[in-house]
């Protein structure tokens, strides 16, 4: 395969992204990827060309790539979009794609994008002049933060304490004529100095790190000299990445995730995640896990033939569509008939995976809509190592921990000792079990209990 991964910047390793472009280059290396770093603004874009591709980059020829990796982020400028655009009319495989890269660079359409999805985000007001204070004191409450609408590594973010702090930057900005775009966000103070980095490539979340500031300040950002460590994120939130990425149309993204009060908010999306704090923190080679992921989804992208989300294969493989799930809502006024209608439909397509895993294949249907629904998500399964964020390995610890209590628990039983004894050693014995759920990384218990919260809170 052969790849470009475009960067706005000359190789200087004094700059904070080259390093990053380094690891992909090695990562691709040990994949035998052939990977190019190009620069945008050195293309010829002319359109109107004879051709499906006729590109040149310095003046010369350059030969039709199997894929691009954009890592510009929120530099992003026209003209790299519009490179970007002709590049997907001419059948390239993007990674990002332009429209999302010029979502995701505006923070305030993220916002506004993860917000009409229904998506937990702070309360969030785009800056106008001239500034009314009283406006942001009633909507958004002191302290509040204040950030430009385009930004990175925690660059053009600052908090104001108070009204007076606010009306002193108020006044700093209209007396300089500074009418730059910027957005003001309820300060969510259960973050204060930290939040969670969570990548997400192909739609799963491959890694995660908390972030936390070691100064006290307000940002955890790892570049502003903050911690990074890894992270097992609870269901909850692993899901809410998922659901950002989803809607953002992303393939690969840093969604940055702040603790709230009542569970979780959204509180940015990168297009090119910084990932040196996070490979630090994981020890996961995260442009490895990346370029393996574009190794494995290439066909079906070149085919154009992207794989169904789980959802929409669920959908097919139980009610024959969704169209069939509204048929029977349709044929089932109350609320009654209409689960029994749901669970038989669901236990007989359960009944239907088993026969696919069980019969001898000479005897199986792939063709079915079980088959088809299937193997719709086996292809779609992780193809990098997840065993650090995902539960099996705690699950199979809990078991083992569970198995060793009963035991130790009957024993003194066995043994004929005291029955006041053995009761207290019985006791003591199947407290181990419970001290693993309520230490585990995974929060089960906090997180069940946020997911509560806010379900008694809507």
């Amino acid at each position: 395969m052969r790849g470009w991964i475009l960067f706005q910047h000359e190789l200087d390793p004094a700059i904070p992204e080259v390093p990053e472009v380094f690891r992909f280059q090695e990562a691709a290396g040990e994949l035998g990827i052939e990977l190019h770093v190009l620069q945008p603004h050195r293309f010829e874009l002319v359109v109107g060309t004879v051709g499906d591709w006729v590109m040149k980059y310095h003046g010369r020829p350059i030969e039709k790539p199997d894929f691009v990796i954009c890592r510009t982020g929120a530099e992003t400028d026209y003209f790299t979009l519009a490179l970007l655009r002709h590049f997907e009319r001419r059948g390239v495989r993007l990674v990002n794609g332009p429209a999302t890269i010029e979502t995701v660079s505006d923070k305030l359409h993220t916002l506004q994008t993860l917000n009409r999805a229904g998506l937990p985000i702070p309360r969030t007001m785009l800056g106008t002049f001239p500034i009314d204070v009283d406006l942001v004191e009633r909507e958004l409450g002191f302290p509040v933060i204040v950030k430009t609408l385009k930004g990175t590594r925690g660059a053009g973010v600052l908090k104001c304490e108070d009204r007076s702090q606010f009306e002193d930057l108020a006044g700093l900005l209209e007396s300089a004529e500074a009418k730059a775009d910027f957005i003001l966000q309820h300060y969510v103070r259960a973050s204060h100095g930290r939040d969670v980095r969570v990548l997400v490539v192909g739609g799963r979340v491959i890694a995660a790190m908390e972030r936390r500031s070691l100064t006290g300040g307000f940002k955890s950002n790892v570049s502003l000299g903050g911690v990074g460590v890894a992270y097992n994120p609870p269901p909850e939130m692993a899901e809410l990445a998922v659901q950002a990425a989803d809607v953002l149309e992303l393939d690969i993204t840093g969604i940055d995730i702040l603790f709230d009060e009542d569970g979780y908010r959204i509180c940015e999306a990168n297009s090119a995640p910084g990932f040196q704090g996070l490979e630090r923190a994981t020890g996961l080679d995260v442009p490895g896990a990346i370029l393996e992921w574009v190794i494995s989804t290439q066909v079906a992208a070149l085919e154009r033939k992207p794989a169904p989300a789980e959802s929409t294969a669920l959908a097919d493989m139980v009610f024959g569509g969704r169209t069939g799930l509204r048929a029977i809502s349709d044929r089932n006024a109350e609320f009654r008939p209409f689960a029994s209608a749901v669970g038989v439909r669901m236990v007989a397509a359960g009944i239907g995976c088993l026969v696919q895993g069980t019969f001898p294949q000479m005897l199986v249907d792939r063709r079915s809509p079980t088959g088809i629904g299937l193997r719709s998500l086996f292809e779609r399964r992780a193809k990098v190592d997840l065993g650090g964020l995902n539960d099996r390995v705690q699950e199979r610890t809990l078991m083992i921990v569970l198995a060793v209590a009963i035991w130790a628990a009957v024993l003194p039983w066995l043994a004929g000792a005291e029955p006041l004894l053995s009761g207290v050693l019985s006791v003591l014995s199947l407290a181990f079990p419970a001290l693993f759920l309520l230490t585990s990384p995974a929060g089960r218990f906090r997180g069940g209990s946020s997911a509560r919260r806010r379900g008694s809170g809507r």
